[in-house]
């Protein structure tokens, strides 16, 4: 078990508290009308019940108090069919509880999509369902058959705390809101509304996980929610260690300096580069300026893996830096392991990660890392052990670390092994332990988790409303501003939140689902619940919650429908 997943057990509730972690643009997430409820600070929330509920639980199970009884039922609701790191580690969760046993139900709202699961990936679910843009998930499966979902955007999670009764759990895997990017304030492209919807999605009773500590440490400083660790994984039989592959790029830039026309020589250092160079918060601009800056010592042959072709728009710096860079653009996924081997260095210089997949990636490819010290990566990095690392942005202090790497054989063989060994702590059958443990956890407290949703049914009816909103293509808001003349657009990993008009009108169906008449009665619980402190529930003070929580204990029911 990495020890990642061994020094995280708490004393109450199965879960350590996060280190403190520094945001990259700021001390805070919040501002004036962010979306957080007022005074949140001091009241006892249902999404705080939620979290005592689940860690006790998990706890439970950790120690052997509660222990499976059957198979599950698991839908995940999948956001789109991009090639991301996220969407790539939630189709791994669909493959891993297959494997187990388990029924998978993948989902995905879409007209056009004839699959939930992506056109890219091999992987299948039991069930496969496309739920239509004016259809609810209720109208293409029964619901009622569902053990527990899992969402990994954060834009559905009210959507299905309304219309599924089963544990909703949404993993975070990161993004720009969570980190504070400035981008979240751009009006033109929603990404406002969006910023507010997440606030607000946090105050709501769904259970949370996190994929790294230091968004575990993000989610509890600047929102006071507990989340259950769910790290992400590597197949090690995959991604290993091999000589370069003979696969032809998809395409080469090329902008050679003066001194470097002509053929390629050899003896020449191979740097890998793995990213989508639309995304600035991946700091591309970072890495071509290090790349330039060693290949002025030391010839350079770079590959970049990358989702789309780079332009000198996307990264400054590009079209003058000297550089040769095979390009492989959204290569199939069981040619990826291969194009990851045979590398002298992997260079990663992302400004934030909640996880950071390429590094880990390269490091079951035996690959030395020359990495920013961007939060997730330093879960499994850890600079002079298995890899080296540096400030974000630090371009200089980036070039010295990566120009060492290329020189010193001895140390590029050290860390490369170092990094090998790292990497098969996070081996499949260690994250489907830590997955399935969670999954069985909400189970156990299903009644009381779908009853916490009872206070929170006039949040419920808000946050639907605002996914619509926050949903919209920007076109179809008269109020937001247009981008600037001449101005690129902004580019966020969630793009594909937009929605159409159709896609709206689910929400604000979920939404009515919600009623009206029993809304004003339900205002005044949270209000009740605060009367009695969180320490108080923490130390087991009496409560119908806790008590049937105690009942599932002693039975150890997991796997009983609710």
């Amino acid at each position: 078990m990495p020890e990642l997943l061994r020094n995280n057990a708490a004393e109450n509730g199965g879960e350590a508290r996060a280190p403190s972690t520094v945001l990259p643009f700021g001390d805070t997430l919040h501002y004036t009308s962010c979306g957080c409820p007022p005074n949140w600070q001091n009241t006892t929330r249902a999404a705080d019940v939620v979290d005592i509920l689940v860690q006790k639980a998990f706890q439970a199970y950790q120690e052997g108090r509660l222990a499976a009884t059957r198979p599950l039922r698991v839908l995940y609701f999948l956001p789109h069919h991009n090639v991301t790191g996220g969407m790539k580690c939630l189709v791994e969760h669909v493959r891993l509880l297959k494997l187990r046993g388990h029924t998978v139900i993948a989902a995905h709202r879409s007209d056009t999509a004839d699959r939930a699961m992506p056109p890219w990936s091999p992987v299948t679910a039991t069930v496969d369902v496309v739920c239509r843009l004016h259809q609810r998930i209720n109208d293409v499966y029964d619901v009622s058959q569902i053990d527990v979902v899992v969402v990994g955007i954060f834009h559905q999670v009210a959507e299905l705390l309304v219309g599924v009764p089963a544990p909703i759990m949404y993993w975070e895997q990161g993004h720009e809101w969570l980190f504070g990017d400035p981008v979240r304030f751009q009006v033109a492209h929603n990404y406002l509304r969006q910023d507010q919807l997440f606030h607000r999605v946090l105050h709501l009773p769904v259970a949370v996980a996190a994929v790294s500590d230091a968004v575990q440490s993000i989610l509890a400083q600047q929102f006071g929610r507990s989340s259950l660790l769910i790290p992400n994984g590597v197949d090690c039989d995959r991604f290993f260690p091999g000589p370069p592959t003979d696969v032809a790029p998809t395409a080469i830039l090329s902008s050679p300096t003066k001194a470097q026309k002509g053929p390629r020589q050899g003896g020449r250092r191979s740097v890998l580069l793995v990213g989508n160079p639309a995304l600035p918060l991946k700091g591309f601009d970072v890495a071509i300026a290090v790349l330039a800056m060693v290949n002025r010592v030391l010839p350079l042959d770079v590959t970049w893996i990358c989702q789309t072709q780079p332009t000198a728009a996307m990264v400054p710096g590009l079209a003058t830096s000297g550089l040769c860079i095979d390009l492989h653009i959204s290569p199939a996924q069981d040619v990826l392991p291969a194009l990851y081997r045979g590398h002298d260095a992997l260079l990663f210089t992302s400004r934030y990660e909640a996880w950071g997949m390429p590094v880990l990636e390269g490091m079951a490819s035996g690959l030395p890392v020359v990495a920013t010290s961007c939060l997730g990566v330093q879960t499994f990095a850890q600079h002079g052990v298995n890899a080296l690392l540096a400030d974000p942005q630090d371009v200089p202090q980036l070039a010295r670390l990566l120009l060492t790497v290329l020189v010193e054989d001895s140390l590029r063989l050290r860390l490369a092994s170092a990094a090998r060994a790292a990497a098969l702590q996070y081996a499949p059958s260690v994250i489907a332990d830590r997955l399935e443990a969670v999954l069985y956890s909400l189970t156990a407290g299903a009644r009381e988790l779908l009853h916490l949703r009872t206070p929170a049914l006039a949040d419920l009816h808000l946050a639907c409303a605002a996914a619509s909103l926050a949903c919209a293509k920007p076109a179809a808001l008269p109020q937001a501003a247009p981008a600037a003349a001449g101005e690129d657009p902004p580019h966020s990993k969630a793009e594909h939140a937009h929605m159409s008009a159709e896609q709206q009108q689910v929400l604000l169906q979920q939404a009515a689902l919600v009623s009206k008449d029993s809304v004003p009665k339900q205002r005044q619980a949270p209000r009740q619940m605060s009367l009695q402190p969180s320490s108080e529930l923490l130390q087991g003070a009496p409560s119908n919650a806790s008590e049937r929580l105690t009942e599932y204990s002693i039975k150890g029911q997991i796997g009983h429908a609710a």
